[in-house]
């Protein structure tokens, strides 16, 4: 816990407190108003001081970092949280909370186990406004990015009658990792999901604390996208949920809904064993305190290594089945749902968000669809669709300058944006202010319609209705029709890499960049289309005897590439500039993903030089079949 934010001014507080009682008392006989929320504001385990924002043109207060658990660190790592130890003084809430342990990157606050924490915006003028609440949870997979933005903590959804709070929450390996002598630890025989449980405890703490902030504990609406509508669902799905939220809405993060989408206890048990030996700890007599004695550094590299994906697991406890059984089974939670995702996120329209709308009919409480197809016009011009992420700064109100968070500007080129520039404009403000109303009017009757704006019809199979957000709103049919692919890349003129050191030249398309860190045992280049997109190809050099096989030195590579193992080899014999050399279509897979590649082997100066295409193939297949062997086809020998 942040001690050194405790202020302990007790006999200051008192004063000002027997200070204040006489012109309050003043004020309420006089009838004049309401009393203001005092600040400091007093939570179950202490005081919380805050710092007032204008951002907006009008008032509101924002408390970052107020923990909601304990640390969990040391023997608390992989363990369910565990309630605050109560504080002295005022705990001031000012400087952004520790962003949870992941890969290094650009965000608010440091990056610290230490990272149960939750921040608080408020406009409320009394602490019995009663407002509707809404619980924020943050995207990124369930592996990177948090709570503290200044997107998701504007003030300006505040501004229109609710109190918003973002969580962060224990993330990738540490707080998804299963393993077997964790679960056999565990008094539920569970292991794994601790991210959800700190969810769980989150939600808990806005139950028993959320009224002195003014809001109303009774309508609290969680809403996630992307990785946080998986973290949403995980809580509609979840027992140890129940009665804590009262409404839900998924962005563009349904595919958890999907039938076999979250990991068994011995398979996600077996990605924890392979962190293990990825750490050389699999062996000791006590593998948890091992594992528990690496710093969270060590453990995200092992992870990395070892191919791990953090995915929602079939504990029995937390989420005691498939999520899409638990669905089907009508045992979700049953409150009413906004689903929906993006124009540009066609294979969600056509799957994953009909789909979750459909399975709401097992339950009593209404679903409702949307499409979001809204682009500046700026992007709009240049082609661009509403891709993944872009609603969020307009949900928030965050106009124009959401829209140049470095998050939005970086997913821009998925949806076909040719620059960084936006082109915000009065249309954007529009938009916003529509988005927010239909969210606010959920949060606060869980019916999204607004008398006068739009009358948005609940879900049906039969009807297929939806909302399509744009610059006006409109009812439409068809949900599964409703995405729109982005504009198709201007090819780039074909760059040649060569490598004289080994004597070989390819090309490989003009717009793909290059990877220079961090590329795998015996990988000396790596080009790819960008840094969360593949297909890619990349150069292996292994000094096995030439008499061994293409498909046996392959076989060395992957496993000494985070465990992978080959499925599939099928073989052919080609000539390249007179020298003979295989190629091969090949399948493999590692513990979290299965890939699909095309590779090229042959033997100069003793040195194998092995040339792959690969992709991750259930996210993203090849766009042309054609194109690895296009690719192998420009290899030349110098």
């Amino acid at each position: 816990m942040r001690r050194n934010k405790i202020a302990t001014k007790k006999i200051l507080l008192l004063f000002v407190s027997c200070f204040m009682l006489l012109p309050l008392a003043a004020l309420s006989c006089a009838g004049t108003g309401p009393t203001l929320i005092p600040d400091p504001i007093s939570t179950d385990a202490g005081l919380v001081s805050g710092e007032d924002l204008g951002d907006h043109g009008e008032q509101a207060r924002i408390y970052r970092g107020i923990p909601y658990a304990a640390p969990p660190v040391g023997e608390l790592r992989w363990k369910p949280p565990q309630p605050v130890e109560p504080w002295d003084g005022v705990l001031e809430c000012t400087d952004w909370p520790d962003r949870a342990p992941q890969s290094e990157s650009e965000g608010l606050g440091d990056i610290s186990e230490d990272c149960l924490y939750l921040n608080v915006v408020t406009a409320a003028e009394t602490a019995d406004d009663n407002l509707p609440v809404m619980v924020f949870f943050h995207g990124g997979g369930l592996s990177i990015m948090s709570g503290n933005s200044l997107t998701y903590c504007s003030t300006a959804l505040p501004l229109q009658g609710v109190v918003t709070v973002t969580v962060n929450s224990r993330l990738g390996p540490i707080g998804y990792m299963a393993h077997p002598a964790l679960t056999a630890e565990s008094e539920h025989n569970a292991s794994g999901n601790y991210g959800t449980l700190d969810l769980i405890a989150a939600l808990e703490w806005v139950q028993n604390n959320i009224a002195a902030f003014g809001g109303d504990p009774d309508r609290v609406t969680i809403f996630g996208e992307s990785g946080g509508g998986t973290k949403t669902i995980s809580l509609m799905s979840s027992p140890l949920a129940d009665g804590l939220f009262q409404r839900a809405i998924v962005e563009s993060g349904s595919y958890v809904i999907t039938p076999d989408s979250c990991l068994t206890l011995e398979y996600a048990e077996n990605m924890g064993e392979a962190i293990a030996e990825e750490l050389d700890v699999s062996g000791e007599d006590d593998v948890l305190a091992a594992l528990r004695a690496a710093s969270w550094e060590e453990i995200i590299q092992a992870a990395g290594n070892s191919g791990y994906s953090p995915e929602l697991t079939v504990d029995g406890w937390v989420l005691p089945d498939q999520v899409n059984n638990i669905f089907q089974a009508g045992d979700q939670s049953d409150v009413p749902l906004i689903v929906g995702a993006n124009a540009g996120e066609a294979s969600s329209l056509a799957s994953s968000v009909p789909l979750m709308a459909s399975l709401m009919s097992t339950v009593s409480s209404e679903a409702y669809v949307y499409v979001f197809s809204h682009v500046p016009t700026g992007w709009r011009e240049e082609g661009c669709v509403a891709f993944h992420g872009l609603e969020l700064p307009y949900v928030f109100g965050d106009i124009p300058d959401g829209l140049y968070s470095p998050t939005v500007i970086l997913l821009s080129a998925t949806g076909g944006a040719q620059s960084t520039e936006p082109g915000p404009d009065e249309m954007d403000e529009v938009v916003a202010e529509n988005t927010m109303q239909l969210w606010v009017e959920f949060a606060t009757t869980g019916d999204p319609s607004v008398s006068g704006l739009v009358n948005w019809p609940a879900y049906d199979e039969v009807t297929d209705q939806y909302l399509d957000i744009g610059y006006t709103l409109e009812v439409k049919t068809g949900v599964a029709e409703a995405g729109v692919a982005p504009p198709e890349p201007e090819p780039g003129e074909p760059v040649t890499y060569t490598n004289t050191d080994y004597g070989f030249s390819l090309e490989y398309p003009g717009n793909w960049s290059e990877k220079t860190e961090d590329l795998g045992p015996g990988v000396i280049w790596r080009v790819g289309s960008g840094a969360y997109f593949v297909p890619s190809v990349r150069v292996i050099i292994r000094d096995e005897a030439e008499g061994a096989t293409l498909e046996e030195v392959f076989t060395a590579h992957l496993a000494a590439d985070s465990e992978k193992t080959i499925d599939t080899f099928t073989a052919s014999d080609v000539t390249i500039d007179g020298t003979a050399a295989t190629q091969a279509e090949v399948t493999y897979s590692s513990a979290a993903y299965g890939y699909e590649s095309m590779i090229l082997g042959l033997v100069k100066d003793g040195n194998w030089i092995i040339i792959e295409v690969y992709t991750v193939a259930v996210y993203f297949p090849f766009d042309d079949e054609d194109q690895p062997a296009e690719i192998l086809g420009t290899v030349t020998l110098l």
